[in-house]
């Protein structure tokens, strides 16, 4: 008998981008799956759209909150109620690929050890496809708790939209943890990497849209402070010292990990900095050099980047030369990138027209809503 999945879906106000991810999830073609959309009180015309493609396919069901819980308890609250033995988290702007839970199924079913599958994510913003973050790992197959920690201690991206999970095991290792913020989808997966193997896939499976109105674009990655960062990779750390004084880890694979982790943390706190100050962000860059000083007991890198920030000689210099390096670097990236990602933008363009074709009186009268 094949196992169920379920996709979760939380959602506000974002009617016709919610259309076409149910859409991406129905038109799989793994059949045996669940859509669960989670309203955060969006009061548009959101329950309207939703009702009719209920109507035409049972697997989709809704509940709406009575008020708006807030994004990462919707996250959370969905996760929560999830039944089925596999389930994954789709944003209701983001679309899925046909073969992705085929695909994904297929490969838990050879590794039974393994709790998450890792697909290829695809990053567009509206116009071209700009990264392919999976493709950065230099990982694929059957990857065992240490190896998986690579992915983040190279500043590469790590999240969930093209990842089906195993829900015994997410509920075993504490569940989601909404109070983590933006982080919180990074923690589980690296949480539940500390325990099992995963696969990894680079075949394309989702697509992660970037637009103004995207938690991951809004405000420019702001809300990740380095405090933030901190906590959530101080969580992972506390889950590889339980697994150690478990037994589920040998105390060498236990070090190994973090140290991955705390060398990973350092690296991607002192890289955005510069990044803030190449933003011109500078008190932003200030706070990252006071967490590298105090929480990660790390003075020397914390004195470079207040340099750099400081009204002095050295740091006009450095700033004005990131700028120019910032600049070259984006025109260099685009013109790489767009004859890399080329076929993969085909890709997105095919599966977003079939997906947006088919039109409906519910979907005409609903609040054209994306933020």
């Amino acid at each position: 008998m094949s196992a169920q999945i379920t996709t979760v879906i939380p959602t506000y106000r974002r009617p016709r981008l919610l259309y076409r991810a149910i859409r991406s999830v129905l038109s799989q073609s793994y059949p045996h799956l669940e859509v669960h959309v989670y309203d955060n009180a969006s009061g548009d015309g959101t329950p309207q759209v939703v009702a009719e493609l209920a109507k035409r396919d049972p697997r989709v069901k809704y509940h709406c909150h009575n008020c708006n819980i807030g994004m990462m308890e919707n996250f959370a609250y969905g996760i929560s109620h999830v039944e089925t033995p596999f389930f994954s988290i789709l944003s209701d702007d983001d679309f899925l690929f046909p073969d992705f839970f085929a695909t994904a199924t297929e490969a838990l079913a050879e590794h039974r050890s393994a709790t998450l599958f890792f697909g290829g994510l695809l990053f567009f913003d509206g116009g071209q496809v700009v990264a392919a973050p999976v493709e950065t790992w230099n990982i694929e197959g059957r990857v065992d708790s240490p190896t998986i920690f690579r992915a983040p201690s190279t500043g590469a991206w790590i999240t969930w939209t093209s990842s089906l999970l195993r829900t015994e095991r997410v509920i075993a290792t504490g569940g989601f943890r909404p109070e983590l913020g933006y982080g919180s989808d990074v923690e589980l997966l690296l949480r539940l990497a500390v325990r099992s193997a995963a696969i990894v896939s680079r075949k394309p499976c989702a697509v992660m849209n970037l637009h103004h109105g995207s938690a991951s674009a809004a405000d420019h990655g702001q809300e990740y402070s380095s405090d933030k960062i901190l906590t959530l990779f101080e969580s992972v750390e506390n889950e590889i010292a339980r697994a150690r004084d478990e037994g589920a880890l040998l105390p060498e694979q236990a070090c190994s990990m973090q140290r991955m982790i705390r060398d990973g943390l350092e690296w991607r706190l002192f890289r955005r900095a510069f990044v803030l100050l190449a933003q011109e962000y500078r008190d932003s860059a200030v706070e990252v050099a006071e967490t590298l000083r105090v929480r990660c007991g790390k003075p020397s890198l914390a004195a470079v980047v207040r340099l750099v920030a400081g009204a002095n000689p050295i740091g006009l210099a450095i700033r004005a030369w990131l700028r120019l390096l910032r600049r070259a670097r984006r025109t260099l990236t685009r013109r790489t990138r767009d004859r890399r990602y080329e076929q993969y933008a085909r890709l997105v363009e095919r599966a977003r027209n079939d997906l947006e074709c088919e039109d409906s009186e519910p979907l005409r009268n609903a609040t054209l809503s994306v933020a």
